[in-house]
């Protein structure tokens, strides 16, 4: 390739030019004068003239040649060399090109910067880097993208980098959307054209700033770890390349102490022909775990558990690992033997105790079923222990298929705290106190629970007999109240009639026959009478009243009762007789009985109402023991023996158990009209024989009554009954106690008048101090209810004074209550008031 320079050519063409013109000149000035001077001829001289305008051709021509070439060959020259230039400055091009190439296609960031800190030129990482366009960031100053660089700084900085030429630092960029990262920055100072340029290679090192500071953490992690952490070195021997702070405290050296050791200084039990066998292993990526000794710098030998890993870097081997030390460890692993040998024992003791509780334990999942339970809880329901694991509860406990509406176990799961309840096994018809208690893990979980069943059949039993004891016991309270209310009221209501009757016999005695007053006295003994007969009553409703007692068949008593019972029920009642026709005699008041059966039978019928219904009377005789009488009224005052029944039943509406917990209470009852004193009356009547009464019954289905009377072989014998009228007469002196003086005053005229001198007496003590001061008194008559002293007292005082001495005790209640008390202890006889004359003289006659 030729190149012109046009202004050196027109400087050579002007230099051949000047040297033709030069030349010539010369030529045509010397030449004809040089001609002239050789010869004057004029034809010699004209052709010499011709001659010498061919030289002059010839000269100048040669001289242009010569001239010409000579610049041609400085032109060749000059091209040569400008195409090497041009040949160098393409390649140079071309470099640069690829040059500016890869620095607009650079990773980094390339800022060219004004020394006024405006940006020249950048490459596209730079606009990328920071979000900016090309345009946009060539506006931009230093301040504009680096926050933290005032202009003091920048100014400094540039005096620093003009002195080295360069800078290596870091510093902070700010992103368009003004996000502030790391970078490294590589300031360069350039002059070009005598202008001061800044070159600044940008790098983000967000994410190497990320790993120095997380390798910053993790050796910091390392280094402060309470755990001892070492490297060592293959290469070296197994010298220590690292060990972190706890490690030189566990040896007791500094680093660089250790550094200079290697595995056998430390732990001289190391079998070192065991490495290569080692890092085989570990070559083949297993860590390893083992217990050694360590040596320390005191000396002492430590136990440790060392871990080892293979670690390379930089293409160099390391074994880095843990160790620790196990002093403690060892003693508690002892501790723990010593401790599992104790819990193996005590597990054996726990076995055995829950094999042998008596309760039954069970260990139940959420969804309720069994893991573990022990023979107890077996026996419970009659199974053995292996056959419930994997059940569920209410399958075993219930023979159900689903859990109980109200179940315990899944409340102690809802709720974490135990509960309790009462059950009945259906398999074995027991009952059961059955308790779940929550098992917890260390978050307070519930995760199991442990049901807990206690056999209380025979406590339950236990307690309704002492509540069935209970409600006797208070029903024989509320009797015994009713007794000593009507035992106080007929004492002093007898009192007052044995006063009105005495003095009525003595004037009907001594009163003219023909006299019109003898009416008005019998009319006096006719109320008297009636009035007597409401206290018997009132004391047969306590069962005190006297009773006319004799041998009886039961059988012949019930045929006796036949029609006046027919006409007594209701017309839709059938009665029906089972009488057992072996039956043994009954020692009791006939009378009484057949108020029990007429006030049983009329209760039947009512309780038949419109609807027809069956009336059954059954007698028989049963040998009861203490397990038949526990569940029947008046226990109390029976024993075991033979006692004939009397059973009364119906097929009337029957009753709950709350009417029948009331059935013999006073003035209770579901008549419209009743006055609520007839069964108390029959409970009364049946307390006085001995007797004792069961009632079953139900709602719609019923009532039976079964009266039991102890059966009697006796032959008959009749008490209290009334002696024909003789003239006889006594004599002697008689001690009359009664605390009633209208009682002293009658009893001394009828003494009296039977030909006895009498003595009175207003209670016991006196009674006593009269007796042993009054040696020829022939016999006591003595009240049994006295204040001071009573009667019972006063007989054994007097017995102590006199052991022979004769009393007949007197009172309002029955000779049955009243004889029972003196059995044996030498009573004479007994008077019931209120008593007439004839009475009386038929006590006295016996003694």
């Amino acid at each position: 390739m030729i190149i012109h320079n046009s202004r050196k050519d027109r400087i050579a063409s002007i230099r051949i030019v000047a040297y033709y013109v030069l030349f010539g000149s010369l030529w045509i000035l010397f030449s004809d004068t040089i001609v002239g001077r050789i010869t004057k001829n004029p034809d010699l001289i004209q052709r010499l003239s011709v001659f010498k305008g061919l030289a002059f051709i010839l000269i100048t021509a040669f001289l242009l040649y010569h001239l010409i070439n000579r610049h041609l060959q400085r032109m060749s020259a000059a091209n040569s060399l400008l195409q090497a230039n041009m040949d160098q400055l393409e390649t140079a091009h071309e470099k640069l090109k690829l040059t500016e190439l890869a620095i607009e296609n650079t990773s980094d960031s390339i800022q060219w910067i004004t020394m006024d800190s405006r940006f020249w030129n950048v490459n596209r990482a730079a606009c990328s880097m920071l979000g900016y366009t090309r345009e946009e960031y060539l506006s931009l100053s230093i301040s504009d993208i680096d926050p933290y660089f005032t202009l003091e700084e920048w100014q400094t900085h540039l005096q620093e980098i003009k002195q080295t030429g360069n800078i290596h630092h870091a510093r902070f960029h700010k992103t368009k959307d003004g996000i502030i990262f790391p970078v490294e920055i590589t300031s360069t100072y350039i002059k070009y054209d005598d202008i001061d340029y800044y070159c600044a290679i940008v790098r983000d090192i967000t994410e190497r700033v990320k790993v120095e500071n997380e390798a910053s953490f993790f050796k910091s992690l390392i280094e402060y770890t309470r755990d001892p952490f070492y490297v060592l070195s293959p290469e070296k021997g197994f010298q220590m390349a690292y060990a972190n702070q706890a490690a030189c405290q566990h040896y007791g050296m500094d680093l660089e102490q250790l550094q200079t050791m290697s595995v056998p200084d430390w732990d001289p039990a190391f079998d070192m022909g065991s490495v290569d066998d080692l890092m085989k292993q570990q070559r083949a990526g297993h860590s390893l775990r083992f217990e050694t000794v360590h040596k320390v710098a005191s000396g002492k030998l430590i136990p440790v558990e060392v871990t080892s890993s293979l670690l390379v870097h930089g293409g160099r081997e390391y074994i880095c690992g843990y160790f620790y030390d196990i002093t403690e460890r060892k003693k508690m692993v002892e501790a723990l033997r010593e401790s599992e040998a104790r819990y193996r024992m005590l597990s054996l003791e726990y076995q055995a105790l829950l094999e042998g509780v008596p309760d039954g334990l069970t260990l139940l999942t959420p969804d309720l079923r069994v893991l573990w339970a022990n023979p107890a809880s077996a026996r419970a329901t009659a199974q053995e222990p292996g056959d419930l694991a994997g059940r569920y509860c209410y399958e075993i406990r219930h023979g159900s298929d689903a859990p109980c509406e109200k179940c315990v176990v899944l409340e102690t799961f809802k709720t974490g705290e135990a509960r309790k309840t009462v059950i009945v096994s259906p398999p074995t018809g027991r009952t059961f106190d059955l308790r779940s208690v929550p098992v917890k893990d260390e978050d307070g979980k519930v995760v199991k629970v442990i049901e807990v069943v206690r056999d209380i059949t025979e406590q339950v039993m236990a307690e309704t007999e002492r509540l069935d004891l209970e409600r006797k016991f208070l029903h024989a309270q509320k009797l015994e109240s009713l007794g000593v209310l009507a035992g106080g009221i007929a004492h002093d209501f007898n009192n007052i009639l044995t006063s009105i009757i005495g003095n009525a016999d003595l004037a009907l005695m001594r009163m003219n026959p023909e006299s019109p007053g003898k009416e008005n006295l019998h009319r006096i003994e006719q109320a008297a009478a009636r009035a007597a007969d409401l206290a018997k009553q009132m004391l047969a409703y306590s069962g005190k009243g006297k009773f006319m007692v004799e041998n009886i068949n039961l059988n012949r008593l019930l045929e006796e009762m036949l029609h006046m019972l027919e006409v007594s029920i209701s017309k839709n009642a059938v009665l029906r007789f089972n009488l057992n026709p072996n039956l043994p005699t009954v020692e009791v008041d006939a009378t009484q009985i057949r108020q029990i059966v007429m006030n049983l039978v009329i209760n039947a019928s009512e309780a038949i109402g419109d609807k027809s219904g069956v009336i059954a009377i059954t007698t028989g005789c049963l040998d009861c023991d203490k397990s038949y009488l526990k569940d029947v009224w008046l226990d109390e005052n029976i024993g075991d023996g033979l006692y004939v029944y009397l059973e009364i039943a119906d097929t009337g509406c029957g009753m709950d158990k709350d009417t029948m917990t009331k059935i013999f209470d006073p003035f209770f009852t579901t008549k419209f009209t009743g006055r609520g004193l007839g069964m108390a009356a029959v409970l009364g009547i049946v307390r006085g024989h001995r007797g004792a009464i069961k009632i079953y019954s139900e709602p719609n289905k019923g009532t039976t009554f079964k009266i039991l009377l102890p059966a009697s072989n006796r032959p008959v014998e009749i008490f209290n009954h009334d002696s024909h009228v003789d003239e006889w007469k006594g004599s002697g002196t008689v001690l009359l106690v009664d605390d009633e003086e209208t009682v002293r005053g009658i009893g001394k005229e009828l003494l009296q008048e039977l030909g006895f001198t009498t003595i009175t007496a207003n209670d016991g003590r006196e009674a006593v101090e009269i007796f042993r001061n009054t040696p020829d008194i022939s016999f006591v008559i003595l009240d049994l209810t006295m204040p001071h002293m009573d009667g019972e007292q006063c007989f054994r005082e007097l017995r102590q004074l006199n052991q022979n001495v004769k009393v007949i005790m007197c009172s309002g209640f029955s000779e049955h209550e009243v004889t029972q008390k003196f059995v044996g202890k030498g009573l004479a006889g007994f008077i019931q008031k209120p008593y007439k004359m004839s009475v009386l003289k038929e006590a006295i006659q016996r003694i």
